[in-house]
């Protein structure tokens, strides 16, 4: 049986980093920039494993719970660096689904000066979960389920949801776009979702600001984080803690809303008070945002405890 089941995407991470990106800035927007067709001289290029499924379950194995995930990749070069990354975290890939006829994502990740990044992602097969893919027994057994976003796969998120009700499960989740449009279209309603603890940044809790008092009264705790400004945490309705970020200059930003989530679950399943949930959320972002990658800077048990 496993401590935390993880259920989300697994992708290749492709970081470039160079001098010769140049940034345009506007009112409400930075882009970064180079000439088309232009070759440029990068400082940095590196390959890491992704994904907020992948990033999630190492992260939670090394805060030391028996950790299981659910993803879908190929059968390709990139689906073995993935697989070997998981096994070598102790993460156990026996949940995993590996179709020869899909290719495993990917992301191209241009990283600026500031640790900010432009991402373009192909999901590939991890956009491709299927309710059949969803083991009902060995979901329904896990002490903990973190779902992150599944690429809106409508049919797959109604059965997760009816398994996990049904057996009187709760989870944490970290929806994404796809999942929140779903929401604004009046396709996944919340009193179905048996959610504890949502994760939001600050952006996506704006895209559902009508079904505000709905996810209030359906959703234990609702974390909403806003990058470097910090973040609140309301529960029944009210913001019932506000935490600033960290003072440390990032790297990489990548990754840094998974550690702060999976952070923030294990304070919870410790008994921790909402206070400390989020100083363990904020240590293990902060950590991570210090490395290039997702996982490189995911803190063990050990590491968060310390900072006590």
């Amino acid at each position: 049986m496993y401590d935390v089941i993880t259920i989300g995407s697994s992708l290749i991470d492709s970081f470039i980093k160079s001098k010769n990106f140049d940034f345009s800035n506007s009112e409400n927007n930075v882009q970064i920039c180079f000439s088309y067709g232009s070759k440029i001289d990068v400082e940095e290029y590196l390959l890491r494993t992704g994904g907020g499924g992948s990033n999630t379950a190492v992260g939670f194995s090394r805060m030391g719970y028996r950790t299981g995930i659910i993803t879908e990749i190929g059968r390709d070069t990139f689906a073995k660096i993935i697989l070997d990354d998981l096994k070598k975290e102790y993460v156990s890939t026996n949940l995993v689904i590996s179709e020869k006829q899909e290719k495993t994502g990917g992301s191209i990740i241009l990283v600026g000066k500031d640790g900010g990044r432009t991402v373009m992602v192909h999901r590939g097969a991890s956009a491709m979960l299927d309710p059949e893919d969803i083991p009902k027994e060995t979901i329904s057994r896990a002490d903990w389920i973190h779902l992150s976003s599944i690429s809106g796969r409508l049919n797959t998120l109604k059965y997760i949801f009816s398994v996990l009700k049904l057996a009187n499960k709760k989870i944490s989740w970290n929806p994404g776009k796809k999942e929140l449009t779903l929401i604004n279209e009046n396709k996944l309603i919340f009193s179905d979702i048996p959610c504890e603890l949502l994760f939001v940044n600050y952006e996506e809790w704006k895209l559902v600001e009508k079904y505000h008092q709905e996810i209030f009264a359906n959703v234990k705790q609702i974390i909403v984080t806003n990058g470097k400004k910090g973040g609140k945490v309301y529960v029944e309705g009210q913001i019932n803690t506000e935490f600033i970020s960290g003072e440390v200059e990032s790297l990489d930003d990548t990754g840094a809303g998974d550690a702060f989530a999976v952070g923030y679950v294990t304070a919870y399943l410790k008994k921790k008070n909402i206070e400390e949930c989020c100083q363990w959320g904020k240590r293990n972002a902060v950590s991570v945002i210090q490395q290039v990658g997702a996982k490189p800077g995911l803190l063990t048990i050990d590491q968060i405890k310390v900072h006590n």
